[in-house]
């Protein structure tokens, strides 16, 4: 069997969160593996994750199987590691840093799971991670989906909102400039009737009011939600920008 060689970068990285030496976290990242059932890279990337470290670059380097058992291990591992910390820390004091640090680093590794568009991750993250005011992540979440529609769509004037996703969505695919990739026609009526939905329901509130009452697990629910949509406007078919066929 081939000896498996761990990215030493994130190695280092994971060793000075967990203030131990690269041995002993090399060591601890091999005995998660074995007791998790996991590839040791993505036991790596659990617990790198679970510690607040960005992993996104040596994820996408692995080969799809391994990828496939991020994706798997990630809401048994990460996850519920965030309500592990939450019981833990209302059991010390209100002062405990290490608590404290170990709820963010979890919630990192969460939202970090739930959210895989770039653009919506870096814009987003702090947002969530903050301890109050979450509306604002739901007003960059929707401009980042309002940005890409014009992006893809490339309307002739500016256009936001509503009047946008209605140039650029048809609930018809004949009738529409995007069309899902599926080539679909109930998938294209559906992905634009919640993108309609999207704009009143969460663009225009918190583009116009401020909403104090939501929730930080509702925000990530509907940033996670949106990053959905978000693949959807990237995959989608502009018909302007198809090479006609010769009659």
């Amino acid at each position: 069997m081939a000896r498996v060689i761990l990215d030493p970068k994130l190695i280092a990285k994971l060793a000075g969160r967990l203030e131990k030496t690269e041995k002993y976290t090399r060591e601890t990242v091999s005995k998660f593996a074995h007791k998790t059932g996991v590839a040791s890279e993505v036991a790596l990337i659990i617990l790198a994750k679970r510690n607040g470290i960005g992993t996104a670059l040596y994820q996408r380097s692995l080969d799809p199987t391994k990828q496939a058992q991020v994706r798997e291990a990630l809401p048994r591992t990460v996850v519920p590691s965030i309500m592990h910390t939450d019981k833990a820390e209302s059991r010390r004091a209100e002062g405990n840093s290490r608590a404290t640090t170990n709820k963010k680093n979890a919630l990192k590794g969460a939202i970090e799971y739930l959210v895989r568009d770039t653009t919506l991750l870096a814009r987003c993250r702090d947002l969530l991670l903050a301890r109050s005011n979450f509306d604002r992540a739901i007003n960059q979440a929707t401009q980042i989906l309002e940005d890409r529609i014009r992006t893809k769509a490339k309307p002739p004037k500016k256009l936001t909102g509503e009047g946008l996703v209605g140039f650029a969505f048809n609930e018809d695919i004949t009738k529409s400039l995007l069309c899902v990739d599926s080539g679909d026609a109930e998938d294209q009526r559906g992905f634009t009737q919640i993108l309609r939905g999207i704009v009143p329901a969460f663009r225009n509130k918190s583009h116009h009011h401020i909403t104090d009452s939501l929730s930080r697990e509702e925000a990530m629910r509907i940033v996670g939600f949106i990053d959905v949509l978000l693949r959807v406007v990237d995959r989608s078919i502009n018909k302007q920008s198809q090479p006609q066929r010769s009659p």
